[in-house]
């Protein structure tokens, strides 16, 4: 019974700490180009676009992301991707929908559809798939949908809190959550540096370096993460900028222009 009351009590505080970070509704542009690209990956150049947007819906978050890229191959071989996720989580952690879509040259590669739920929070949950196919799993106590991490994050690195691991689901993948550690520290050197257009109050706050590295369920210590991303990361949860850093190759993405989207009156 002890071991229960100290579940609830912890739960009770993360949903106290996420909600006393104050997300900024908006959407962000980014100009993103290849930083780096291993012997083996077989790419040289990567340029394009992301927008990403975050709007208040009184009891959820709704998130869309778009990401256009062209790669040119060491081959000389060009290709384009785009690649869209969008979801809305509830406010209290609770709820997800999501919807994903890969298209590499126009033909699409991969879809996904579905939703989880957790039965409290901190507690259990499950996700449910429609897309490519009916599919349903069980997510471990203590799962978190995106934006409550986000939140949790940004408050952790307010506390001084040097490095955290959660395990976080957002529909992205067919095989459950990923295991996700953050190490937090001072914002990268030259941070804001190029110029950037458009409601740049929003670009006025503390900031920290963090780093995320994504590792498939059981991986964790085992294998190299899947992924890893680097940010730079203001108080209202606006990136200035990103690093993605995907193994053979990484691509760095460069706010350049912020719009200030409306809090609703709920």
């Amino acid at each position: 019974m002890l071991g229960l009351w100290i579940r609830v009590a912890d739960a009770q505080q993360q949903l106290a700490q996420q909600q006393d970070v104050i997300l900024a509704p908006h959407r962000a542009t980014y100009d993103m180009k290849l930083s780096v690209a291993r012997p083996n990956s077989g790419i040289i150049e990567v340029n394009g676009r992301m927008v990403l947007e975050m709007v208040d819906s009184c009891d959820a978050w709704e998130v869309k992301q778009r990401i256009k890229l062209k790669f040119l191959r060491s081959d000389g071989e060009e290709f384009d991707t785009d690649s869209s996720f969008t979801s809305y989580e509830t406010k209290d952690g609770l709820q997800l929908r999501f919807s994903v879509r890969n298209i590499q040259d126009q033909e699409v590669e991969e879809e996904l559809r579905g939703h989880a739920d957790l039965e409290a929070t901190g507690g259990k949950g499950r996700a449910s798939f429609s897309l490519p196919e009916a599919r349903s799993f069980d997510l471990p106590a203590g799962t978190l949908f995106p934006t409550t991490h986000l939140a949790l994050i940004i408050r952790h690195a307010r506390d001084g809190d040097k490095s955290v691991s959660y395990g976080v689901f957002d529909g992205a993948r067919l095989d459950g959550a990923f295991t996700v550690n953050a190490v937090i520290g001072k914002p990268p050197r030259g941070a804001g540096a190029p110029v950037v257009r458009g409601d740049v109050g929003l670009l006025r706050q503390q900031s920290w370096g963090v780093r995320l590295a994504f590792f498939a369920a059981g991986d964790q210590g085992t294998a190299n993460p899947e992924y890893e991303l680097a940010l730079d990361l203001l108080a209202n949860g606006i990136a200035r900028s990103m690093l993605l850093d995907y193994g053979d190759f990484a691509v760095d993405a460069r706010l350049v222009q912020i719009q200030a989207l409306p809090r609703p009156r709920c």
